[in-house]
């Protein structure tokens, strides 16, 4: 079998099944270190190649496309991406102490995404450790401090459709994001009135586009139940930024394939 193949056998096998690097070892008679090695360097090709495929260049003509997508399907103008965290559960890195347990009581890192209208994604950030609130995560996320400091190039607010007020282009997110000018979160409390209910639904609906996006990746690459393992491996220490962990690899996927269909 080419050396080629191998590296994409082993990588598959272990996003699909959430194994060993030494379950796969045995099952290929390869030693484990040598697994978590070709893991690691397939990952890095991998995001190398596809992320300039399928991860758009941020741009004021891609937003308002964006938005126009938002509003033809979910009836949500000026929106431009549904923001939202997604935990991974690992088993504890080294040294790690208590930096990735959670309150919910195990160990995780963070996906931090933004999705557009289609379920594909526009930006990912990996890596934030499990203890810190999606909120927290997302104000140390580039991607964050890019949209506080007014660095994203968003279109300027455009009129509502049917009305003379102007609204600024914005992501929708839950009540775990701060409320900005550019992110729209739901009414606080249950005792609302009708017209901030119906606001409340509207933006929930355009936001579910990040939750079926997480379901989607989650259920086709982690369908095993148990915690990821040897993330020091994965991800090069316990907060490498030097490459994308294998849940980049994923929505890479995910967005090639999404794309693919689209003009099949």
């Amino acid at each position: 079998m080419p050396m080629i193949s191998r590296r994409t056998l082993y990588l598959s096998r272990y996003m699909a099944s959430g194994a060993s690097f030494q379950s796969i070892g045995y099952s290929f008679r390869v030693a484990h270190n040598t697994v978590g090695k070709i893991v690691h360097e397939t990952c890095l090709a991998l995001w190398n190649t596809l992320s300039p495929l399928c991860f758009p260049q941020l741009s004021k003509t891609l937003w308002e496309m964006k938005s126009e997508r938002f509003a033809t399907l979910w009836n949500f103008p000026c929106c431009v991406g549904a923001l939202d965290g997604k935990h991974v559960r690992i088993q504890c890195p080294s040294h790690a102490g208590s930096l990735f347990f959670n309150y919910k009581h195990f160990h995780l890192i963070q996906l931090q995404a933004v999705v557009d209208a289609d379920l594909m994604f526009i930006v990912i950030d990996i890596g934030e450790y499990g203890r810190n609130s999606d909120g927290a995560a997302f104000k140390t996320s580039d991607f964050g401090k890019a949209l506080m400091n007014k660095e994203l190039d968003l279109p300027n607010p455009s009129l509502i459709p049917g009305t003379d007020e102007e609204m600024p282009y914005h992501f929708v997110a839950d009540e775990a994001y701060p409320l900005n000018l550019n992110i729209m979160r739901p009414f606080d409390g249950r005792n609302l009135n009708n017209t901030r209910r119906v606001f409340s639904q509207r933006l929930s609906r355009a936001r579910k586009v990040v939750e079926c996006a997480f379901g989607i990746l989650s259920r086709k690459w982690c369908p095993a139940p148990n915690p990821v393992k040897e993330v020091n491996s994965i991800l090069g220490g316990t907060r490498s930024r030097e490459w994308q962990s294998a849940a980049a690899i994923a929505a890479s996927f995910r967005n090639f394939w999404q794309f693919s269909a689209v003009f099949d």
